[in-house]
C-alpha cells in the first residue's frame, strides 16, 4: 500500500514540476504528506527519529526540523559559503585576472568541445580530495567555470560538464566508497585499486567521448545562447582594458581554497602523520579573510575593503533561498519515501525475485539508480540497499564486492542525472540556468555509462 501511494505522489510531484510549479513547494508539501500518511495510516518503516515529540503529529514535522538543522549546519553552509565566495570573486573581477593568467596556453585548444573534455579530467583529479559533489561542483563554479566561459565554452556546457564531475563516486573520503569496502569485508584501497578501477577508465572514456559529441549536437540544435554572447562581449571588453584593471596576482584568490583543501586532508597530510582536515566554510571563511588583505594593500582604505564585503553575505543568502532549500525540500520528500514503506517495499521485491547474481545486480541497480535520481541522493538509497548485499551475494556464491561496486556506480549515475540533485541546483543557481537544462545535456552520457557499466559487470566484475 505504501508503494502504491509513493507512486500516486511521484506522479503529482513530476506533473507539478513539469507544469513549472515551484519545485521547492512541491517536493517539501509532498514530502511532508508522505511522513504524514506513514503515521496516520501506520505503515512502516514510519518516522526515523532519535527521540520523540510525544505526538505522532508534532514528530513529522521534527522530521523536517531535523533536516533542516543538519542541512544548514551542514551541506546548506558549505554551499552558502561557496556562492558568498563566488559572488565577492566576482566583485574583486578576480575571474578576470584568472584567465589573464592561464587563458595564454588555452588559445591553443580551438574546439570549446575539446577544452570541455579536458576541464572534465581536471575535475576528476581535484575530485579525489573532494569527495562531496556539491562541494566540488561549488568549487569548480569558481575556479573552473569562468576560465572556461573565457574561452569560448557556452555556459550550458560548462555547466554540464560541472554538474557531472562527480559521477562516479571516487576517493577515499566518499561515504558510499567507505561503506562498500566495509560491507565487503575489505580495506578501502583494496576496493578502490581492485574493484573500482577495474571499471573507471573505460566509463571516463565512454563520458568524455560522449560529452564531446553531445555537447556539441545540443550547441548546434539550440543555436547560440544570447546570454554567452552577452558574457563573451562583457570579457572582451574587460581584455582590451575597458573593464577594471585587475592585478594579476588575484589570479590566486579564486583557488586558494582549493588550495587549503586540497592540502589539509588526510588524504595528503596523513601520509606523513599529521591529521588535519579543514572543512569547506572554514577554507572558504579563511579564502575570503585572504581576499580582503589583498584589497586592502591594493587599495589602502578599510572602510571600502569591508563595503566590499556585503556581497559575500548577498551571495550567501541566494544560495540559501534558491539552493539550500530545494536540498532541504527533497530530503523531506526522500524521507517520506521511506517512511511510508515504498524502498523496503521494492527492497523487499528484488529479494524475493529469485534470479541469478547478473540480472540481480542489473534489476537492483535499475531500481537504487531511480531512487537515487528521485531522492537526488546517493547516499541514502546505497545506504539502504547495502546492507542486503552480503547475505545475497554469499546465496549467489559471488564476491560482496561484484554486487556493491555496480550498485554504488548506479547511484552516482542517478544523482547526477536528477535535477532535485544539490549539485545540479547549486552550480545552476550560480550559471543562471535551468537544473533541468543541465540534466538533459547530461542525460544521454549517462545512459550509455549505464550501459557500459552492465557489460563491464558481466565481462569484468563478475567472476
Amino acid at each position: 500500500m505504501g508503494l502504491t501511494i509513493a507512486l500516486v505522489v511521484i506522479a503529482w510531484v513530476a506533473w507539478m514540476i513539469a507544469r513549472k510549479g515551484y519545485a521547492t513547494a512541491v517536493l517539501l508539501v509532498a514530502g511532508v504528506f508522505l511522513l504524514g500518511t506513514s503515521v496516520l495510516l501506520d505503515l512502516g518503516p514510519g518516522l526515523t527519529l532519535k527521540k520523540s515529540t510525544g505526538s505522532g503529529f508534532f514528530d513529522i514535522f521534527q522530521v523536517v526540523q531535523n533536516i533542516m538543522s543538519s542541512n544548514l549546519g551542514g551541506l546548506g553552509l558549505a554551499i552558502m559559503a561557496m556562492g558568498g565566495f563566488s559572488r565577492y570573486m566576482d566583485t574583486l573581477n578576480a575571474g578576470q585576472a584568472l584567465y589573464a593568467v592561464v587563458g595564454g596556453p588555452l588559445k591553443y585548444i580551438k574546439s570549446p568541445y575539446l577544452l570541455a573534455c579536458v576541464g572534465f579530467i581536471v575535475s576528476q583529479l581535484i575530485g579525489m580530495a573532494i569527495p562531496s559533489a556539491s562541494g566540488l561542483a561549488l568549487m569548480l563554479m569558481v575556479t573552473l567555470y569562468p576560465v572556461m566561459i573565457r574561452a569560448g565554452v557556452s555556459r550550458l556546457t560548462a555547466v554540464a560538464i560541472i554538474g557531472s564531475s562527480r559521477f562516479f563516486d571516487l576517493g577515499p573520503g566518499s561515504a558510499n566508497c567507505l561503506l562498500a569496502a566495509k560491507t565487503a569485508g575489505i580495506e578501502w584501497a583494496e576496493y578502490f585499486l581492485s574493484w573500482q578501477m577495474k571499471i573507471y577508465f573505460p566509463l571516463l572514456l565512454t563520458m568524455l567521448v560522449s560529452h564531446y559529441f553531445v555537447q556539441r549536437f545540443w550547441e548546434r540544435r539550440e543555436g547560440p545562447d544570447p546570454e554567452d554572447l552577452v558574457l563573451q562581449e562583457k570579457f572582451r571588453q574587460e581584455q582590451e582594458g575597458q573593464g577594471n584593471q585587475v592585478p594579476k596576482i588575484y589570479a590566486l584568490l579564486p583557488i586558494v581554497p582549493l588550495v587549503i583543501l586540497l592540502l589539509f586532508n588526510p588524504v595528503v597530510l596523513g601520509q606523513f602523520g599529521i591529521n588535519i582536515k579543514v572543512g569547506v566554510p572554514s577554507a572558504i571563511v579563511l579564502s575570503t579573510f585572504v581576499a580582503m588583505l589583498f584589497e586592502f594593500i591594493r587599495r589602502r582604505n578599510g572602510f571600502e575593503v569591508l563595503s566590499g564585503m556585503k556581497s559575500f553575505f548577498d551571495g550567501l543568502g541566494k544560495q540559501l533561498t534558491i539552493v539550500v532549500a530545494l536540498i532541504i525540500a527533497g530530503q523531506v520528500f526522500g524521507e517520506g519515501l521511506i517512511a511510508i514503506g515504498a524502498v523496503d517495499s521494492l527492497i523487499n521485491g528484488v529479494e524475493g525475485a529469485g534470479l541469478g547474481a547478473g540480472f540481480m545486480i542489473i534489476l537492483m541497480s535499475l531500481i537504487i539508480g531511480a531512487v537515487a535520481f528521485l531522492m537526488g541522493s546517493g547516499n541514502a538509497p546505497f545506504f539502504s540497499f547495502a546492507a542486503l548485499i552480503p547475505s545475497i551475494a554469499a546465496k549467489m556464491g559471488v564476491p560482496s564486492a561484484a554486487m556493491l561496486l555496480p550498485l554504488q556506480t548506479m547511484t552516482g549515475f542517478g544523482r547526477t542525472m536528477s535535477p532535485v540533485t544539490g549539485a545540479i541546483v547549486a552550480v545552476a543557481g550560480i550559471a543562471g540556468v535551468s537544473p533541468f537544462q543541465i540534466v538533459k545535456r547530461n542525460a544521454i552520457q549517462l545512459i550509455l555509462c549505464m550501459l557500459v557499466n552492465f557489460i563491464l559487470t558481466f565481462t569484468i566484475v563478475l567472476p
